[in-house]
């Protein structure tokens, strides 16, 4: 299995516990005025997976040339507790469609990817 380094973006909780793992850098600790296209410029040169609400992002993944991955959460509004108990479902399944996928999109009940 891949040992995958994430870029957790602003619209994510910081004080999420999963997300505080020296494998997740947070934009919010490199800079605050990174706009998108700066985050994915830096994903892509430091080889990270995008974890975000943020559509943007999906759209670019689709449309750009530079290809970074991307795990586009689309959750809703959810408590933290909401959220972990998703990860412990979830997570190990995100990780193993992003061997070969580019973009993970993640629903309440399920994931899909587009490799």
């Amino acid at each position: 299995m891949v040992d995958f380094r994430f870029l957790v973006d602003v619209n994510l909780p910081k004080r999420f516990g999963p997300f505080n793992h020296p494998n997740f850098t947070h934009v919010a600790d490199l800079d605050t005025r990174m706009t998108d296209t700066d985050i994915w410029h830096y994903a892509v040169r430091e080889n990270l997976v995008i974890l975000t609400k943020d559509t943007d992002f999906y759209y670019r993944s689709l449309q750009s040339p530079q290809r970074a991955k991307v795990e586009y959460f689309q959750l809703g509004n959810q408590t933290l507790r909401e959220l972990r108990g998703w990860f412990d479902q979830y997570w190990a399944d995100v990780l193993a469609q992003l061997e070969t996928a580019w973009l993970v999109i993640a629903y309440p009940d399920r994931l899909e990817s587009i490799a």
